[in-house]
């Protein structure tokens, strides 16, 4: 499971599904789009003030809070997945299902 599922399996997100052509049925997550992206990086400002974003020489994301936790992956989807994880412990009932509203 990579980090945007785990995301939204924190969120309390449902998978959707659709029907195989052979009789199956395939599950998956909505979509984690740059307007769910940038809500969720406006989010996580509100609550932390001091986030920061970068890209180092090597081509990873790496995004760091002021209580030095930081994430890093060559993917941006998943550091910012990974950073949301880290902190949803940290947030009120409240906070997390503004977190769920921004991913449905």
């Amino acid at each position: 499971m990579n980090e945007v599922e785990k995301m939204y399996e924190n969120a309390g997100i449902k998978k959707d599904w659709n029907s195989t052509p052979y009789g199956g049925i395939e599950e998956y997550y909505p979509p984690f789009t740059a307007e769910k992206q940038l809500e969720l990086i406006k989010f996580l400002l509100d609550k932390y003030c001091d986030i920061r974003i970068r890209k180092n020489l090597e081509g990873d994301y790496y995004i760091k809070s002021f209580n030095d936790i930081s994430c890093f992956s060559e993917d941006f989807k998943e550091t910012l997945a990974s950073f949301t994880n880290t902190h949803l412990q940290d947030l009120t009932e409240e906070e997390r299902k503004q977190i769920k509203e921004i991913l449905e």
